[in-house]
Order: C-alpha cells, then sequence, then structure tokens
C-alpha cells in the first residue's frame, strides 16, 4: 500500500511540474495569433 501511495504521489507531482512549465510557454492570443504586417 504504501509503494502505491508513493506512486501516487509522484504522478501528482509530475503533473503540476508539467503544468507550470507548459504554463511558462503559454503565450497570450494577441501575440500568438499577431496578424501585424500581413495583408488578409
Amino acid at each position: 500500500m504504501r509503494v502505491f501511495l508513493t506512486a501516487c504521489v509522484i504522478a501528482i507531482v509530475i503533473g503540476l511540474a508539467g503544468a507550470y512549465v507548459l504554463n511558462l510557454y503559454q503565450q497570450p492570443v494577441s501575440v500568438a495569433f499577431s496578424t501585424s504586417g500581413v495583408r488578409i
């Protein structure tokens, strides 16, 4: 049972770390899909 709880805690920590890293790379829509200088 102790191994299972340890695995759950590790999975939660890895998930939170991944969410934090992905949040650092996220850009606002105005920057990510900028159309300045492009003729549409």
